[in-house]
């Protein structure tokens, strides 16, 4: 099955299309979608559902999906990774954040259904994801700043929604494939905290045993502990390279390493050249 990548950590746009060009695919990333116009069916980890205007879907990187469409229809996508967190972070109240929304993030979907269900809220969300698309085209002065606090006040109604329609179980699910992708997305959100990447943090946080979590992560990921935060760190500044006018020290700053010596001789052994010579 295909696979989408992004090398975004937020990414606004509408699709309009009379039919479904894409096959069934998983992403790298996590999918809201909003129906604003149109009908058809909506194929969701093998299940269909009969879409509508004002049905709203949330996908996470391991849903595999796809639409079947009746008449033109206008969905308006926001695809977003973990990042986004660590970006919207305020001092001590990032955890709290975080913590609110996990049960939304973590758990795959068992039914395709649309998630909002109360209709008032449906009112509100419809507006935000617009003034979302708004600024991401606009890119005015502070709009990012705007994006994030609109995707915030989104993440809240669908939290509701869910909670009290009981879509997504309350409880972390532990099987080992569930908790791997928990673990890496601590280390993509921390990788900057070095004390909440040590093993004995991981462990404890994630019920392992301190000696096996290693092993773990290299049965399921086929790296470590240590080289999977090394390579977390590196695709991170490789994005920051790309995409940003950071400097090498900034970038070292954000991503974990000890300043840009450290980064540019990690560079230099995992990726053959420098931070520079990659930016270039």
């Amino acid at each position: 099955m295909k696979r989408i990548f992004s090398r975004y950590t937020l990414n606004v746009f509408q699709l309009k299309l009379d039919t479904w060009p894409y096959p069934q695919h998983t992403h790298n990333f996590y999918e809201l979608i909003l129906v604003n116009e149109g009908s058809g069916r909506h194929l969701l980890n093998g299940v269909s559902f009969t879409y509508d205007p004002g049905h709203v879907f949330l996908l996470t990187p391991e849903d595999h999906h796809s639409f079947e469409i009746d008449s033109y229809t206008v969905f308006t996508y926001i695809k977003f990774t973990e990042q986004l967190f660590a970006e919207k972070q305020v001092g001590d109240r990032t955890a709290h954040w975080i913590k609110k929304f996990e049960n939304v993030l973590y758990n795959p979907n068992t039914v395709p259904e649309c998630i909002i269900k109360d209709q008032e809220d449906k009112k509100l969300i419809f507006p935000l994801a617009d003034m979302i698309l708004q600024e991401f085209n606009a890119q005015k002065p502070h709009s990012r700043i705007l994006m994030l606090e609109l995707f915030g006040a989104i993440m809240v109604l669908i939290t509701r929604n869910l909670s009290q329609k009981n879509l997504v179980s309350s409880k972390v699910m532990q099987n080992e494939q569930d908790k791997v992708q928990r673990v890496l997305s601590h280390i993509r959100q921390n990788m900057d905290k070095k004390a909440l990447l040590s093993q004995k943090y991981i462990a404890e946080t994630f019920n392992l045993s301190p000696k096996y979590i290693s092993s773990y992560l290299k049965k399921h990921t086929g790296l470590g502990l240590q080289k999977m935060i090394t390579e977390t760190r590196l695709k991170t500044a490789e994005r920051l390279l790309k995409q940003s006018t950071y400097t090498i020290s900034q970038i070292a700053n954000q991503v974990g390493f000890n300043d840009a010596s450290h980064m540019n001789k990690t560079f230099q052994k995992y990726r053959g050249k420098n931070p520079i010579e990659f930016r270039r």
